[in-house]
């Protein structure tokens, strides 16, 4: 049988609660039929984004773009010299 599927609101919702002060995660996973690891999934994954939120400085993604960046400049250099060497080889171009 497929487990139910949890919209992205009610996932914060029920960690939210079991959040609370007085929050028993036993009775808040019970109450809304979900499985103790799955609740602490969640609120890890939750816990998780908001850590990357409060970050100071560029996060893990806009690290990767940066890199794919100087990666693609550095192709498209690298494609600028060999389209120069065959235009002087050939004299391509030249009238």
């Amino acid at each position: 049988m497929l487990g139910r599927k949890w919209t992205v609101d009610e996932k914060i919702n029920i960690v939210l609660e079991g959040m609370m002060p007085i929050a028993n995660i036993s009775e808040v996973c019970r109450q809304h039929g979900v499985a103790q690891s799955l609740y602490y999934r969640w609120r890890e994954a939750f816990l998780s984004g908001g850590r990357a939120g409060l970050q100071s400085g560029p996060s893990t993604r806009e690290q990767e773009l940066e890199k794919e960046l100087q990666e693609a400049r550095a192709k498209i250099g690298e494609l600028t010299m060999q389209v120069d060497v065959l235009r002087k080889k050939s004299n391509w171009g030249r009238k």
